[in-house]
């Protein structure tokens, strides 16, 4: 990853905590990485292997964000992710 993709991806990420401040929705940092990638379209293992935990792990952030956003499991979430891809910078 060069430096500029960096910053770009520190940008996008600071842009979604912004956006679920708003919504008043407190993720921890993992979470806030995991529904990151999610947006941008990394599927549990690929996420996984990027933040060098389980599978298991990821399922698990993916479980408690469902639960923080209010959303109904797996279809609504990746719903949820796809909006956000289009409406965020």
């Amino acid at each position: 990853m060069t430096v500029k993709q960096h910053a770009e991806q520190l940008e996008k990420l600071k842009a979604l905590e912004l956006f679920l401040l708003k919504e008043n929705v407190l993720l921890t940092r993992q979470e806030l990485r995991v529904l990151y990638e999610a947006v941008e379209g990394k599927g549990n293992a690929e996420i996984a292997q990027l933040m060098h935990v389980c599978l298991g792990t990821i399922k698990t952030h993916k479980h408690n964000l469902i639960t923080k956003l209010g959303i109904q499991g797996k279809d609504e979430f990746r719903k949820y992710t796809a909006k956000l891809a289009k409406t965020l910078p």
